[in-house]
């Protein structure tokens, strides 16, 4: 009896001893945070940059990452599921995200849903279901934005037949699918207009449709042909200065169509290009190729030498300046591989993203200087945009 009476003292001791040993290991490697609820991005953090990362490999993972634009620090995260698509409302209080749903992940019952997230804490709020035909496409910018008055998200619809989905925010509905854009591709709104965009058309040129309050077409203008669709076809991408919209044509010209008057009037084209550059092929290439500084009147244009068919998604081997009053290039540096561009008007930065990195310029000068590259900032993206700049803020 007493020989038991020790052993079980020995046990417990030895129980004691194991648990304490296990505590001591267990608070030694607690992790260093904790996730915990309730937070928001601060308000004062107005530097903050979104990139929408479509991740290829795993493409139902999509996601937008959110950085301190002046630390390059990571704030946080929105996943989009498949093949999202974002953007940042006007007043710059939500994102907006387009996605897809299947019920089984990668097959299953579809559902297309545009969904709300509040900016600072970064919560879901609240999602729009849309009709199964949302474009499935990359992140160009003209594919999902919003009019100017910050009333309706439009988007780009393609089955593959193509037409344009209007919702409704405030409402939270989807209110019109607007088939008069077939034939027509990408969505640009107009700044000087609160809810009407512009269309590239397969003929070469302009439908411009205006929204009324209910989202249902007031009334639409096509312009005469504003590019040669067989010989000197334009990206998508636009830029705005002055309420003129500059497109490149994959030969190098640029296309400007002036939307300050009732109808569109097109003005001539010129080549960014001369005659040094064309002997070495210089020519646009990328995906969000372009961007425009409203203020300095500038342009910048991703461009790469040795131009061919099919090379027209290149990366950049060095990004062009231009001046849109004098009608000509002012700087050129180095493109860092750069696939899109955007322009952080205020704060006078130029952001490139090149699949992964974000590359930071400061352009107050004619020619940008590059300040800071945020690394691995998506694993294949191919939109990165600064936060808006809000009047009164």
């Amino acid at each position: 009896m007493q020989l038991w009476k020790k052993r079980g003292v020995q046990t417990a001791l030895a129980v004691a001893g194991g648990l304490f040993a296990l505590g001591a290991m267990a608070q030694q490697y607690q992790p260093m945070e904790r996730l915990t609820g309730g937070h928001k991005l601060s308000p004062e953090a107005q530097d903050r940059i979104y990139v929408m990362d479509t991740v290829f490999h795993h493409l139902t993972e999509s996601r937008v990452h959110i950085f301190d634009g002046a630390n390059g620090k990571f704030l946080g995260m929105i996943p989009t599921s498949f093949n999202g698509h974002m953007q940042v409302s006007n007043d710059g209080k939500k994102i907006y995200t387009m996605t897809t749903y299947h019920e089984r992940v990668t097959r299953g019952k579809r559902t297309d849903v545009v969904e709300i997230w509040d900016a600072l804490s970064l919560e879901f709020e609240k999602e729009i279901i849309l009709p199964n035909n949302r474009v499935q496409g990359l992140n160009y910018r003209g594919m999902f934005r919003q009019s100017t008055d910050g009333k309706f998200i439009i988007l780009q619809n393609a089955t593959p037949a193509v037409s344009v989905a209007v919702v409704d925010v405030e409402k939270g509905e989807h209110v019109a699918e607007l088939t008069a854009t077939a034939g027509c591709w990408s969505v640009n709104p107009l700044p000087n207009r609160d809810r009407s965009f512009t269309t590239i058309c397969g003929d070469g040129t302009l439908l411009t449709i205006d929204l009324d309050e209910n989202g249902q077409i007031s009334s639409q203008h096509r312009s005469d042909t504003f590019f040669s669709v067989k010989d000197d076809p334009i990206f998508i991408t636009p830029g705005f200065v002055d309420n003129k919209a500059h497109f490149v044509s994959f030969y190098g010209n640029l296309y400007t169509a002036d939307f300050n008057g009732e109808q569109v009037k097109l003005e001539s084209s010129w080549s960014l290009v001369n005659d040094e550059d064309r002997a070495k092929g210089w020519t646009p290439g990328g995906y969000n190729l372009l961007a425009t500084h409203d203020k300095n009147k500038r342009l910048y244009v991703l461009m790469h030498p040795d131009g061919a068919e099919g090379t027209h998604k290149n990366p950049a081997a060095e990004i062009w300046v231009f001046d849109l009053v004098k009608k000509e290039r002012i700087a050129r540096v180095p493109g860092l591989d750069i696939l899109s561009l955007s322009v952080d008007e205020p704060g006078n930065r130029l952001l490139g993203i090149d699949g992964g990195n974000v590359h930071i310029f400061d352009i107050s000068a004619a020619e940008p200087k590059l300040i800071r590259t945020i690394e691995n900032a998506g694993e294949a993206a191919l939109q990165a945009e600064p936060h808006p700049a809000v009047k009164g803020s």
